[in-house]
């Protein structure tokens, strides 16, 4: 184990990989991220640092933002049957029309809330805003598949060597760890599935233009949960982490019954065929744009939401296997 300075960014996978740490200046929360390089792992983190700062302390006090001069939307945009809400909204920012909104604090802010909205980490920003979006569409496609699986999953394992960077998949084996992967194709991207075993389990989802990118993506998501406090989490979130730490191998066996191999072509397919962007492709998906949510006077943009969306819930999922994505 290396570092590259005092608790922010360790080697992990004998330097194949590399975990970041950073801590939210005022909420306290810690966040763990990962990335191949100690620089794309470093700014992650710092950017999801403040990101969910900013989230957990919403609402922010003073009066209420002003639904004046751009589109109000409501929480039936986003959930279906919706609770009622506290009428809250904050201002938000199209990415297509770049129009203004007003949104619902309930599908923007994090941590335990008095509220019948599951909080939701998809859309967060700590890898651009493409990334918020690939997020929530990852979410999309996984979660309507858990709940019926009618799409062929395909499984992709034998390929992890070509799909991560080199030296990735040697060391994590002679750790002891054992790595998984599928995926699920769909319009204009290709998701993946990636698990983590051994010492406890962890499984993420992440989409990408090609089965490379997903595949990556899932793979440093999964690595940086094994490594993260779960007193961050929220409640929802925690217990789909607990079953998938705790019950690998039904997770695992779920997985591969419902897969087939996939075609060694569809692991080859070139980047750059699907030239729409994020944006274009979410409101392809859910017949509306993406909206940006950012942090105050600063500027950044720290959620996307996306009406529409499945991510948006009153309850969490009641099944046996608990679909895993947060």
């Amino acid at each position: 184990m290396g570092s590259d300075g005092p608790g922010e960014v360790t080697d992990c996978l004998g330097g194949a990989a590399h975990l970041a740490y950073a801590q939210a200046p005022v909420s306290g929360l810690a966040v763990i991220t990962a990335g191949f390089s100690a620089y794309e792992a470093r700014t992650r983190a710092q950017a999801r640092a403040a990101a969910l700062d900013y989230l957990h302390g919403f609402p922010h006090g003073g009066p209420e933002h002003s639904t004046t001069g751009g589109r109000e939307l409501r929480l039936a945009d986003f959930v279906q049957d919706p609770p009622e809400g506290g009428g809250l909204r904050v201002p938000g920012t199209g990415l297509l029309s770049g129009n203004p909104y007003h949104v619902p604090v309930e599908v923007v802010w994090l941590g335990e809330r008095e509220c019948r909205i599951e909080p939701t980490m998809s859309g967060v920003v700590d890898n651009g805003v493409s990334g918020g979006i690939s997020g929530i569409l990852a979410h999309e496609v996984v979660s309507r598949w858990w709940a019926s699986p009618r799409h062929a999953l395909l499984r992709v394992s034998a390929h992890l060597d070509r799909l991560l960077p080199q030296g990735v998949m040697a060391a994590a084996t002679g750790l002891g760890l054992r790595v998984s992967g599928f995926v699920l194709s769909a319009r204009d991207v290709r998701v993946a599935l990636v698990i983590v075993g051994g010492d406890g389990a962890t499984m993420a989802a992440a989409a990408g233009r090609t089965v490379k990118s997903a595949v990556s993506e899932a793979f440093l998501q999964a690595m940086a949960a094994k490594a993260e406090p779960w007193d961050t989490l929220t409640t929802a979130d925690s217990l789909r982490r607990f079953a998938v730490w705790h019950r690998e191998a039904d997770y695992a066996a779920y997985l591969e019954r419902s897969a087939v191999d996939a075609d060694p072509r569809l692991i080859e397919e070139p980047g750059g065929l699907r030239p729409a962007s994020w944006p274009e492709i979410a409101g392809r998906w859910f017949g509306n744009e993406p909206v940006a949510i950012e942090a105050g006077a600063s500027g950044e943009i720290v959620k996307v939401v996306c009406p529409g969306a499945a991510c948006y819930r009153a309850t969490p999922a009641g099944t046996a296997l608990p679909c895993p994505v947060p």
